[in-house]
């Protein structure tokens, strides 16, 4: 078309327009912020590619120098009397832009989703850039997130090396459009997912009634794919109690990624595992004994576990208060100690865990107190950047 070519036929022109770049020469009046249509020219990238490219592997990187002040997606006023909002401002509903610039790059990233486009978020600026409103767009579509002060900072330039990093075969460490699906056996479901991905919407029998993430569905949509990329999934054992599970019989659950490859390939890696249940008690009900809860201990894995509580937390962090998530945490790791762990009552100093359990309640004490679930001192931006790296 007339205003989208391939790279190799307008390498020159674009690399002259990057080469000729300036200072936005426009005059900014005295105590007034410059004026960024920052949620406009996103829409209409994101517009462009859905017109050009749908379906086809294609990123928008996003340049932020300030805070969207103009037109869909402003979160600030263009005078510099009104201040950045806070995380008071948006708990008590006073944040003006708040909530129509959410509402806004929802909309631009669930079109991105559709499409199969990823949205690259860098914000290099003393002040905050509206990053809180736009997580949307990098944790939907599984972005990249990089927040520092200046362009010329190191931070900046190796991240944005690393997105272009190349493996043995010289292709691109990525790869785009991708749909995980998960199938499981009859005796357990699928609760939900949690990480960078959107929901399909597909049901199936694998499909739990629970909701943990991402829910409703065993399918998601995974816009990007890199070599760390990782998604928590979350199951429910739905057999009763009533129907005991013959002992040593195997339960199985399917992994299946579908994904284009940096070179154009079509992947499909399928991922099966079988493994046994652990020993019931004696008399005819789905409950674990003493053996069965040696088992599970067993195979415990706490750095796992750490990883998936901590995710399980920050997604419910977003709706939650502060002072509910603490405390449903502590009691998770009184439950967990009281299954697993060997104490003679009323004598602390017999407390013990065994070696794979042994520093777990450390994660949990530092995830307490952790940027992840407190707000105090950090900025809205620096809390979604926090939240969305642990995702």
């Amino acid at each position: 078309t007339r205003f989208i070519q391939p790279y190799a036929d307008c390498e020159f022109a674009l690399t002259s327009i990057l080469e000729g770049l300036e200072h936005d020469p426009w005059p900014v009046k005295q105590e007034h912020r410059v004026l960024r249509c920052t949620g406009t020219a996103l829409a209409v990238a994101a517009g462009l590619l859905e017109c050009s490219n749908a379906n086809n592997p294609s990123r928008i990187m996003l340049f932020l120098g300030g805070p969207c002040t103009e037109g869909p997606g402003q979160v600030v006023s263009v005078e510099k009397e009104e201040p950045m909002r806070a995380h008071m401002d948006i708990d008590n509903e006073t944040a003006k832009w708040h909530k129509k610039a959410m509402a806004h790059y929802q909309a631009v990233a669930a079109g991105a989703v559709q499409n199969g486009h990823v949205i690259d978020v860098f914000a290099c600026a003393l002040d905050q850039c509206g990053v809180a409103e736009m997580k949307a767009c990098v944790e939907k579509t599984g972005g990249v997130l990089v927040q520092t002060d200046t362009f010329t900072n190191v931070i900046f330039k190796e991240s944005f090396k690393r997105v272009f990093a190349r493996d043995e075969n010289n292709d691109l460490r990525m790869a785009f459009n991708a749909e995980l699906e998960v199938i499981t056996s009859r005796e357990f479901k699928v609760a939900g997912a949690i990480g960078c991905c959107a929901t399909l919407n597909k049901k199936s029998p694998s499909v739990a009634e629970t909701e943990i993430g991402v829910g409703n569905t065993c399918a998601w949509k995974l816009c990007a794919l890199t070599p760390s990329t990782s998604v928590s999934i979350f199951f429910e054992v739905t057999t009763q109690h009533t129907n005991p599970i013959p002992q040593g019989q195997l339960r199985y659950t399917q992994f299946q990624t579908h994904y284009i490859h940096s070179s154009g390939q079509h992947r499909l890696r399928v991922t099966t595992l079988a493994q046994t249940w652990a020993t019931p008690e004696q008399g005819g009900e789905n409950k674990l004994g003493a053996q069965g809860w040696m088992e599970v201990g067993s195979s415990f894995d706490q750095e796992a576990s750490a990883a998936l509580m901590a995710r399980w937390a920050v997604h419910k962090a977003e709706t939650e208060e502060s002072f509910d998530i603490l405390r449903w945490l502590d009691r998770k790791l009184i439950q967990l100690c009281q299954k697993f762990a060997d104490f003679r009552k009323d004598d602390q100093n017999s407390f013990r865990l065994a070696p794979n359990f042994s520093i777990y309640p450390q994660f949990m004490f530092n995830l307490r107190r952790s940027q992840f679930l407190h707000v105090f001192g950090s900025s809205p931006d620096e809390t979604a950047f926090f939240r969305i790296y642990l995702l």
